[in-house]
């Protein structure tokens, strides 16, 4: 019997065909999907100019607030009164105090022995003795001649009271014929003889009073002349006792013990410390910026205490100014030289845009920043205003929201566009 082909015969089930074209669509959607993607990346990658690493960079969000516009400088206490004191003439000196010593307004800090002067003063005064006699002498003079000037005014009157009595007579007589004519014209020139005599008398008085007032007054005024060199050598030989015109500390001896010196030599310095200003080091770039009269902090060990900026100089030296700033109530426990901080207050804003300060402000020019978004740096014109130590005002190219590079911008160099990689 021979066998059929049943046994090797199998049954083939039929599969569907639409499970293939959901797979197969699937992949095609993912396929041009990536493509897509690569195209795009692809794109950005031929328009950008770089690539930078984000791992380098820095950055920082735009928002709005106050800014402070202020500087930070360094700077020392000094005394606000610190006179020196300084030799009335030549002489020795004898110390009576050390560098370093409390002092009080009067204490005597030394003495100058100086024989020139005091005898010089002596010689002055025996000038000025010899004057004031000068001038009681001439006072005694004026009194005798004024009596003798009376005396002769009396005199004349006396006389021409008797004149005017024999006149009298005469015109009496002549009219009964007891006297002549020539009697009568001789007793008329003897009145106007006595007339004239007291005229001149009177005059010759009030011309001698005049002439003894005058010469009294020049020598008065040689007195006074001589009274006021006096005091003014007596001042000096007082001022070579130096005592102190404050309270305070000792601070630089320039002098030995029993040195002689010469006229206005340096001798020694002073210190009140109830009255420290700080002097502080303004870079040159900065001076500017800065007015007489703004308001400035000053920290000593953590504590801030407000200032007023009275000074500055218009000297520069290695490429910096000094400023003096004024405390407005003297901080407790400062010291002469204590290095301190100081911030100077330029001016305020408020509700202004503004950014974190970094290098992009001096590597941008203050022009020029890079936009951050979707993972490129776009390059975009910007407008800066008030510059703090933290921050900076930003017055046109962005907006509050916007992320820039706030540090250097030297990779990008001048590209548009820059690729930000992981």
């Amino acid at each position: 019997m021979i066998r059929n082909t049943s046994r090797q015969d199998k049954v083939i089930a039929h599969r569907s065909t639409s499970k293939k074209w959901l797979i197969a669509g699937i992949t095609s959607v993912g396929m041009l999907s990536a493509v897509a993607l690569s195209l795009d990346s692809f794109s950005q990658l031929l328009s950008a100019e770089q690539v930078i690493s984000s791992q380098q960079l820095k950055t920082a969000k735009v928002v709005r607030g106050d800014i402070l516009q202020d500087i930070r400088v360094e700077g020392r206490t000094l005394a606000a009164v610190s006179p020196s004191l300084y030799a009335i003439a030549p002489g020795t000196v004898t110390l009576h105090v050390k560098a370093g010593d409390a002092i009080s307004a009067g204490q005597t800090l030394a003495s100058l022995d100086s024989p020139e002067l005091r005898n010089q003063l002596l010689q002055e005064e025996a000038t000025l003795q010899r004057l004031e006699m000068d001038v009681k002498r001439q006072q005694i003079t004026i009194k005798q001649q004024q009596l003798d000037n009376t005396q002769a005014m009396e005199l004349a009157k006396v006389e021409l009271e008797a004149a005017q009595s024999e006149m009298a007579r005469a015109q009496a007589s002549i009219e009964k014929q007891i006297i002549s004519k020539l009697e009568l014209e001789q007793t008329m020139v003897e009145l106007k003889r006595a007339e004239l005599k007291e005229r001149h008398a009177i005059d010759s008085l009030k011309l001698s009073q005049e002439q003894l007032s005058f010469e009294l007054q020049s020598t008065q005024l040689d007195l006074d002349r001589q009274r006021h060199l006096v005091s003014d050598l007596q001042r000096k030989v007082d001022a070579l006792k130096l005592t102190s015109p404050l309270n305070g500390i000792v601070g630089n001896i320039n002098v030995q013990q029993k040195q002689h010196v010469q006229r206005d030599a340096e001798l020694m310095s002073l210190v009140d410390l109830r009255e420290l200003e700080v002097e502080a080091y303004i870079p040159e770039n900065l001076a500017d910026d800065l007015g007489i009269g703004l308001a400035a902090k000053i920290q000593i060990n953590n504590q801030y205490f407000p200032a007023t900026l009275m000074a500055i100089s218009p000297e520069v030296e290695n490429g910096r100014v000094s400023g003096r700033i004024r405390f407005e109530q003297q901080p407790e426990n400062l010291r002469q030289n204590q290095r301190v901080n100081a911030q100077i207050i330029i001016s305020q804003k408020q509700d202004v845009l503004k950014v974190e300060r970094g290098a992009f402000v001096e590597t941008g020019s203050a022009r020029t920043a890079y936009r951050v978004a979707n993972g490129n740096a776009y390059r975009t014109s910007i407008q800066l205003g008030v510059k703090s130590i933290k921050e900076v005002e930003v017055k046109d190219g962005l907006q509050v929201g916007d992320t820039i590079v706030i540090s250097s911008l030297s990779p990008f160099g001048q590209a548009q566009q820059v690729i930000l990689s992981e």
